[in-house]
């Protein structure tokens, strides 16, 4: 019966993930959809354990893949400039959540939840839209997808260390502050130790030319690293992240790339976000009106202050950082998944966990609306400056040239 409803959990999630990307939308939206009609509407899969082993599959193809696809290239010119915008987005982020927390008398650990979940954006919706408006080349394009490479590094360590607080159920910046380091120690040795051991590995294997074996010995990788980071104290999340990226950096990257995308996004992924809607619950949105508009009205407007205001310090123009924080709008993925463990952690109730995958689809469906229309504006060609050069002393001027004989 277990195998019968991961089946249909399957089947559903590719049939709505592939009219999603018909109607040219990710296919994530109709693969959550997908859960939400099989599970709450019709009944028919329950998030049994067999379902749950084959979505944390997926959540392990799907962390590589987005790692795995990481440029380091692009990012090497303005990778300062990159990683502080999105260190200032968090602290602005952190900033506005903290004054909530104060005003409404909201729980920490469900504040640190919501900085985790919705700080990540998508860079598919992004991509997309600014290919259609043929603006991927432009200064703001090369900028927002440089933000969303630095963004998902971000995400990813953001999220390890949130779930190492809300596991060790302690408000302190103890915790956090040995997390940290520790991702910077690990990370340090292993991108110069771990690199070239990698490489070499990899270099030996593909001698042998058979294909299987270096997807095989990835995934054997990252059981080793879980294994590793979970032994000291870190989240399972990073030990993923770290095989991703060291082999991003391997000549046999992409070629591994291509065989987890294959499996991955036609077996394990779309199961994974599948189960992810099981989880929602449509009896109690309909009396949640009001939190869902309030939701999703304050993640466009927290969302648009936390990415335009950085780039507005950086000296790009007002136009130009409300162009790229409207790019930035879309949530990540990953927001679906960290909410989910709130559920399973007693932090947040199943109403919020139905109310946030509600706000989830309909911003992400509609953002590339906002985008659009924000990108429409243009530059002033002539600056008026009112001060020593006034429109009235210009005209003065002339008119005295005039009259002078």
């Amino acid at each position: 019966m277990e195998l019968i409803e991961i089946a249909i959990l399957f089947i559903g999630a590719k049939i709505s993930g592939i009219l999603f990307n018909k109607i040219g939308q990710p296919s994530v939206g109709g693969e959550v959809l997908a859960g939400v009609i099989l599970g709450s509407v019709l009944g028919f899969v329950t998030n049994t354990a067999e379902i749950e082993v084959v979505s944390q599959l997926g959540l392990i193809f799907l962390i590589l893949s987005t790692t795995m696809q990481i440029n380091f290239n692009k990012i090497n010119e303005s990778g300062e400039k990159l990683l502080i915008s999105q260190i200032l987005s968090l602290v602005i982020q952190f900033i506005l959540l903290m004054t909530a927390m104060f005003l409404f008398k909201i729980n920490f650990y469900f504040i640190l939840l919501i900085m985790a979940g919705t700080f990540g954006t998508s860079i598919n919706f992004a991509l997309r839209t600014l290919f259609s408006l043929k603006l991927l080349g432009s200064k703001e394009g090369e900028t927002i997808v440089g933000l969303e490479i630095v963004s998902d590094i971000i995400e990813l360590v953001l999220i390890s260390s949130v779930l190492g607080v809300v596991e060790s159920n302690e408000i302190n910046p103890v915790p956090v502050i040995e997390i940290t380091l520790m991702f910077i120690g690990i990370f340090m040795i292993t991108s110069r130790l771990g690199y070239r051991f990698i490489n070499f590995v990899t270099n030996e294997v593909q001698k042998f030319k058979i294909e299987g074996i270096l997807l095989a010995l990835t995934l054997m990788m990252v059981f080793l690293s879980i294994g590793f980071t979970e032994a000291l104290g870190i989240s399972s999340f990073f030990g993923i992240m770290l095989v991703g990226l060291l082999m991003s950096r391997t000549q046999q990257a992409p070629m591994i790339l291509e065989k987890f995308k294959l499996l991955g996004e036609n077996l394990f992924i779309p199961i994974f976000f599948a189960s992810l809607g099981l989880g929602v619950s449509l009896v109690p949105i309909i009396g949640s009106i009001n939190l869902v508009i309030f939701l999703l009205v304050s993640l466009i407007v927290i969302r648009m202050i936390m990415f335009s205001v950085p780039q507005k310090i950086l000296k790009y123009s007002t136009i130009e950082s409300i162009k790229i924080g409207s790019a930035m709008l879309p949530l990540s993925s990953y927001g679906l998944f960290i909410m989910s463990l709130g559920v399973q952690h007693g932090l947040i109730d199943n109403v919020f966990y139905s109310v946030f995958v509600v706000v989830y689809l309909i911003l992400n469906i509609f953002s590339p609306l906002i985008t659009t229309f924000f990108f429409k504006f243009k530059e002033p060609k002539h600056k008026i400056k009112w001060k020593g050069n006034s429109l009235v002393n210009r005209f003065t001027k002339k008119k005295d040239k005039n009259t002078t004989l």
